[in-house]
């Protein structure tokens, strides 16, 4: 087998994100989908590894308040850790994240919640359930407080849940699902007030310096500020000692509707398919944003050619 970064893991990572289902589940006595709930995280396993951990309240609450509501490690299917936290290079970068870097209340702009600035959660529930197809389904509801006023501002209400798919072919599929709703009258969510526009959701993956990019079946280049592409992003490390041999897909919607503008870093920082941009989007009291991300996991590897 080549371990090389093949366009061919490349194009059966994002076929596969358009699937509803994923057959040919790998057959493992008792290897379904499970969790462990704790007092901070919900570790998600399958045949007793883990999968991911996502985190429900601060490490430190004191000096960052704002650091949960994220998912990190997140493993791929033969435990390679995929997902850094902290890195020293951007310290308030955390796993797999939503990255909001304007947050207004009425017009006013009131917090930082890329940064951790201003914002904060309140994971008040957080719940498992298997499904019949060995998968299982992490719900979390949180709320949205707003850390600085004089007075501790409850703005908004979430619930995100995380679809963790069995095993298939080798390959993990994981499906975020983000319903987000304003209890103010006007709830402005934005990213970064600059040319890049960046924000919504975010990955900080291992190696950020070595990873190459396509979309629809073409290398894509990064820049300084978003680009446009396709639908589906695909994300590989080259075939070199400790990097994961392991290709990553992702897909990302708002409303339903595909998500084709990227923020892409071959250098130490993260990966996000961008929104709403520079521009912040708008929800009215009890009305509504949902956010549905998939990401799919695959060994880089290609059969290598048969010799006629």
């Amino acid at each position: 087998m080549d371990r090389r970064p093949s366009w061919l893991a490349f194009a059966v990572a994002l076929a596969l994100l358009g699937s509803a289902t994923l057959a040919h589940a790998d057959p493992a006595i008792g290897a379904r989908v499970d969790a462990v709930l704790a007092d901070d995280t919900v570790t998600i396993t399958e045949a007793g590894k883990t999968v991911l951990v996502y985190r429900t309240k601060p490490i430190d609450p004191a000096l960052e308040p704002g650091r949960l509501n994220y998912v990190h490690p997140l493993y791929a299917p033969d435990g390679t850790v995929l997902t850094e936290d902290k890195p020293a290079d951007h310290p308030h970068q955390r796993g797999v994240f939503w990255s909001w870097r304007q947050v207004l209340v009425n017009g006013k702009l009131v917090a930082d919640g890329g940064f951790m600035k201003g914002l904060t959660f309140h994971v008040r529930e957080k719940r498992f359930k298997g499904d019949a197809q060995g998968g299982g389904t992490l719900t979390v509801n949180a709320d949205w407080i707003v850390t600085s006023g004089p007075e501790l501002d409850y703005v908004a209400r979430e619930t995100t849940r995380v679809r963790v798919y069995p095993l298939t072919d080798g390959a993990r599929r994981i499906d975020f699902d983000t319903l987000i709703t304003a209890r103010v009258d006007a709830l402005g969510l934005g990213g970064s007030d600059d040319a890049k526009g960046y924000g919504g959701f975010s990955m900080r993956l291992v190696r950020p310096d070595r990873l190459t990019f396509a979309s629809n079946g073409k290398t894509i280049t990064p820049t300084d500020t978003a680009l446009e592409a396709g639908a589906s992003m695909g994300f590989a490390w080259p075939a070199e000692s400790g990097s994961p041999a392991w290709t990553m897909g992702l897909t990302c919607k708002a409303h339903d509707q595909p998500i084709k503008t990227w923020v892409l870093r071959g250098s130490l920082s993260m990966q996000n398919c961008v929104f709403p941009g520079r521009s912040p989007y708008v929800i009215k009291k009890d009305q509504t944003l949902r956010l549905r991300e998939t990401v799919i996991i695959r060994p880089a590897t290609a059969p290598k050619p048969k010799t006629p």
